[in-house]
């Protein structure tokens, strides 16, 4: 069973293009997580990371957090290879995450709370390093995941951050961070796709103004119906860590 993650932040205002992915759907201001796997902490934004050390969630600390309300932090892979193509995979959501007022820290809730428990990064042998896209959002009074979103909870994929958000009412992340991770340890069995973000100088990149193939439109029905078109046939797994091909 996961430990809940402790994250120290203070108010935040936005993020830099060099926090997420490159050709990430969304788009913030100008501030950045910082994200720690145990004594291993990303840095620049982008940095690849041994799988290993991401068996459990990273922590995350912002040095500009002061609020007193709510956060929703999401963990989204945007490389995930199907059907000749790269899709979203969701491997973290959770809503809820208040400031403490001892410490001046936040704390994820309990793995049993999450909406969506984490999932270890899973990429397939032989393929590029996925990004993973690590957001926080300032969760509204009326926040309730929406009927349509319910089955890829569970599935986790095809995942659309986008419609997700616009169809919550969290808007623009308030920061972000992300990492990568590449399965070295074989050889590819099959032909992959294009990347549908690729860092600069090996380490992070800004955001293109065009969406990578398959992100979201600004039409909400068109969204949903993408976000749920095929989503029969997805890998599932817990909080284990076990390897998810694919993912």
């Amino acid at each position: 069973m996961l430990v809940p993650t402790v994250l120290a932040l203070s108010a935040l205002s936005g993020l830099a293009s060099s926090t997420l992915a490159p050709n990430f759907p969304l788009s913030g201001g100008t501030t950045d997580l910082n994200l720690t796997f145990g004594t291993n902490n990303v840095s620049p934004p982008g940095e690849l990371i041994p799988r290993a050390d991401t068996v459990n969630p990273p922590n995350i600390t912002s040095p500009v957090w002061t609020s007193a309300g709510r956060g929703v932090v999401l963990i989204v892979d945007t490389d995930v290879p199907r059907n000749n193509t790269r899709l979203q995979l969701l491997h973290y959501l959770a809503s809820n995450v208040t400031l403490s007022r001892d410490n001046k820290t936040l704390v994820l809730p309990p793995v049993a709370s999450t909406e969506a428990s984490y999932r270890q990064p899973s990429p397939p042998a032989g393929d590029i390093a996925h990004a993973y896209t690590v957001l926080l959002f300032t969760q509204p009074s009326n926040f309730s995941i929406p009927s349509a979103f319910r089955q890829v909870l569970i599935d986790r994929a095809p995942f659309n951050v986008s419609a997700f958000a616009l169809a919550t009412g969290l808007g623009n992340p308030l920061a972000a961070n992300y990492f990568r991770v590449q399965n070295t340890t074989g050889t590819a069995t099959t032909t992959f796709p294009p990347p549908a973000s690729t860092p600069t100088n090996g380490t992070s990149g800004r955001p293109s103004a065009s969406p990578f193939r398959g992100a979201a439109t600004v039409d909400v029905t068109t969204q949903l119906e993408v976000l749920h078109r095929g989503s029969s046939k997805i890998y599932r797994g817990g909080t284990s860590g076990r390897d998810i091909s694919g993912r």
